[in-house]
């Protein structure tokens, strides 16, 4: 059956007969005839055939002798590949052949979802055999992937929480069909805070494209319960720390105090200005104040910040007046529905006005600062926050403004500040950044042992200090150093039984609030509005200590401080640390 394959390798056979060896097949399987060379070199019929070597009997003379001929690698591969339908491995295609079959390759395999196998065995019948071997190193070069791979996911997490730090919504299709980021997630046992470090977005592969998914019904805005309502406010805490405000590496508080150049700060602040207007009589300055905070209020959108969102929270919280707060709520809602805000950001805004609108406003209160409460005193590491988030929005806890309407829930929220966080992050060491830090110590320390004890004093000394070594915006940390000593002197008169220790810390601690209301009498400046709050408190403690005429004196200064602010307020720009 197998005399058709004679032939010998290399022309070193021994016997000119000698039969190749066949791979070994099972008897109960035939075996299949194979060609092992081509017409041209196969031996002509009629060419006659030498003679036996040996020269004997007629029937050697009758044998026919096969020039031995050296089969090539093509006739090899020819046998070998008409068995196992794959192409032998010394083929190798060249790029331009791989380019020319890629798009079949990836309709076959990716947009109709085919096995691999069954992708090389129609290609194997258009004339084109690989390996596995050699598709599968093609596919990494093209990017063809159906599975997600944890770089992959990383990339599409990075770009995802970036667009939705800005107001975009974010959906990834991979040839043509949606990613589904969450069953790759739940697959591994893992959160996407465990894969996701802070950076720039990776480049996303070929293969993944990004896109806006269609607004999402707003059914669940209709009557949001109070536990999805919290759940929604801390995603957007999670999405908006995680698009950083500075570099992961600044120092802590340093942070904060960039955010008090920040536009949104600004407007928060001149709402905030003006509510308390009105809650001492001046409508009309407090109306062009409420104005110009609510033209730029919008930048909340397109500059959010964590450090934003919960300077907002604590303003509504110590708002005096209710309708200023029902309305911040009904603008950013009505905002974001209007531009189509399609964000975490934008629903959260939504969120809340409907459940200002359906429920009494002391409940709303107590819905809000239960939320803020619960973001200053959870778990990095639990609720997917970058590390160190909280202490780098301490700063923010202890703007000043120039009343407090609820003292005691708004010292609750401070006392939530844990300093010995703070050390922990990289230190300072520009003398701006160390004054900073300096300063937010002592605002935590004096909120919390209510301006006792010799630390407070040493600090407000060494932050006045360091305040000569700062060529620009000194203001608030001189502010912060003297009204620091202020209430250390005016703790210790009221501790003091002594009449003169009495007399001379009630002299120390007026002496410290007047230098720091000599700084605004006679000129407004929008951010130093919380001054105006220092003349009222000097007025009392002149009062408390029975001088009727400075605290009379104080209170007409007072007035003429209020007459001092336009009627036709038009805010400048002005920040710290810029």
């Amino acid at each position: 059956m197998h005399s058709d394959f004679i032939f010998t390798v290399n022309n070193c056979a021994p016997d000119p007969n000698a039969r190749m060896m066949l791979p070994y097949r099972s008897p109960s399987v035939s075996t299949p005839v194979m060609q092992t060379m081509s017409p041209e070199l196969s031996p002509p019929a009629s060419e006659p055939s030498p003679t036996d070597s040996s020269g004997s009997g007629s029937s050697s003379s009758s044998k026919r002798y096969v020039e031995p001929v050296k089969p090539t690698a093509i006739h090899l591969q020819t046998v070998f590949s008409s068995q196992t339908g794959e192409a032998h491995p010394s083929q190798q295609h060249s790029s331009q052949v791989w380019e020319s079959h890629k798009e079949e390759i990836r309709r076959l395999y990716l947009d109709e979802n085919r096995p691999l196998k069954e992708v090389m065995a129609i290609m194997r019948q258009k004339g084109f055999r690989a390996t596995v071997r050699m598709y599968k190193s093609r596919f990494d070069k093209w990017g063809f992937s159906k599975n997600n791979s944890k770089k992959d996911v990383i990339a599409m997490l990075q770009v995802q929480r970036q667009r939705n730090a800005v107001g975009k919504r974010t959906t990834f299709r991979r040839n043509g069909k949606e990613v589904a980021i969450d069953a790759y997630l739940k697959r591994k046992g893992i959160s996407q805070y465990d894969l996701v470090e802070p950076g720039m977005a990776e480049k996303l592969p070929e293969n993944l494209r990004c896109l806006t998914p269609p607004p999402e019904s707003p059914k669940a805005l209709h009557a949001p319960g109070n536990l999805s309502l919290q759940e929604l406010i801390l995603q957007c805490a999670r999405d908006l720390a995680w698009n950083w405000y500075c570099p992961p590496d600044t120092p802590l508080v340093a942070c904060a105090a960039h955010y008090r150049g920040d536009e949104v700060r600004c407007a928060i602040t001149d709402i905030t200005n003006a509510d308390w207007l009105f809650s001492v009589g001046h409508y009309e300055r407090g109306g062009a104040m409420c104005e110009q905070g609510f033209h730029s209020l919008h930048m909340i959108f397109k500059k959010p910040s964590i450090y934003g969102l919960l300077h907002l929270f604590i303003t509504v919280l110590d708002a005096s007046n209710k309708g200023i707060v029902k309305e911040i709520w009904r603008y950013l809602a009505a905002y974001a529905a209007t531009v189509r805000i399609d964000s975490p950001l934008g629903r959260l805004f939504q969120a809340i006005w409907k459940y200002l609108s359906t429920h009494d406003y002391e409940e709303y209160w107590d819905f809000i600062f239960e939320c803020t409460e619960k973001l200053l005193i959870i778990e990095e590491q639990h609720t997917g926050l970058p590390s160190d988030t909280l202490p780098r929005l301490y700063p923010i806890l202890f703007i000043p403004r120039a009343y407090q309407y609820r003292s005691e829930p708004y010292r609750r929220l401070q006392s939530r500040c844990d300093f010995k966080r703070l050390v922990k992050g990289p230190m300072p060491t520009a003398v701006e950044e160390l004054t900073v830090f300096q300063a937010t110590e002592l605002l935590i320390l004096g909120n919390q042992t209510l301006w006792q004890g010799e630390r407070v004093f040493e600090l407000a000394n060494t932050v006045l200090e360091n305040t000569k070594g700062i060529a620009y915006n000194t203001e608030f940390f001189v502010y912060i150093a003297i009204t620091s000593l202020a209430h250390y002197h005016r703790n210790q008169y009221l501790l003091s039984e002594d009449p003169v220790a009495k007399a001379t810390n009630h002299q120390l601690s007026v002496h410290y609030l007047e230098q720091i209301v000599s700084v605004m009498e006679g000129k407004w400046d929008p951010d130093m509005g919380y001054l105006l709050g220092e003349l009222e408190r000097l007025e009392h403690w002149y009062r408390d200590a029975g001088d009727i005429e400075q605290a009379d004196a104080a209170h007409a200064r007072w007035k003429n401080a209020l007459e001092a602010i336009p009627k036709d307020f038009v805010r400048g720009h002005k920040g710290i640390l810029h």
